[in-house]
């Protein structure tokens, strides 16, 4: 019985210490978005979860570490969002179409995860860490490059080129969309692709 119960404890402890590993990563991410990652520091990540600095080490080694876990999180929540999306859609158009439609409810919803998912975000660090979060988001620009090949462009048009300008299209809603605005992240999107083929008429 008394090992039972020392299991049970220890599951419990488990539990616990997963959920406020959770809570660390949204609040860091929040601050990532708002203050950026330089700006905002350990402490900060622990009082917003009211906890003293030294026990954040408890859940997590460093800094960056809680930034790498936060941007996989972020990675993840697109992909498998647009993934979902796609499922079972065989027309290129209408499949890229979804996938923007869900790039975009991802990134303009409320989980801070998809602010730190960018371009800009990694391109603000250098060395090992930028290609830390880079290789981590790959997986998620080979499935779009694949979107994108699929679609039956003009020969002239530069696949490369329009991949990237769609993504920065689709990526600078984050500077200008209001929650309270006449249109929503999915309606945006299908107007941003309806943009992209009248030009390919």
């Amino acid at each position: 019985m008394r090992n039972k119960t020392l299991k049970k404890s220890k599951a419990v402890k488990n539990l616990e210490k997963g959920a406020r590993k959770d809570d660390i990563l949204l609040a860091a991410a929040a601050l990532f978005a708002s203050k950026g990652y330089a700006a905002t520091s350990i402490r900060d990540i622990a009082e917003s979860v009211g906890l003293l600095s030294g026990s954040l080490y408890y859940h997590f080694s460093s800094k960056e570490e809680i930034l790498l876990e936060a941007h996989t999180k972020g990675v993840t929540q697109v992909m498998a969002a647009v993934e979902a999306a796609i499922e079972n859609c065989i027309d290129p158009w209408q499949a890229i179409t979804l996938a923007c439609e869900a790039h975009l409810a991802v990134l303009l919803g409320p989980s801070p995860f998809s602010q730190v998912i960018t371009p800009q975000f990694p391109g603000s660090f250098e060395g090992e860490l930028r290609d830390i979060l880079l290789h981590q988001r790959n997986e998620y620009e080979a499935l779009l490059r694949s979107l994108v090949d699929n679609l039956a462009l003009p020969e002239e048009v530069d696949r490369k080129l329009f991949r990237l300008a769609l993504l920065g299209a689709l990526n600078w809603t984050q500077t200008w969309y209001r929650v309270s605005g006449p249109s929503s992240p999915e309606k945006i999107a299908r107007d941003i692709i309806a943009m992209f083929r009248r030009q390919l008429n």
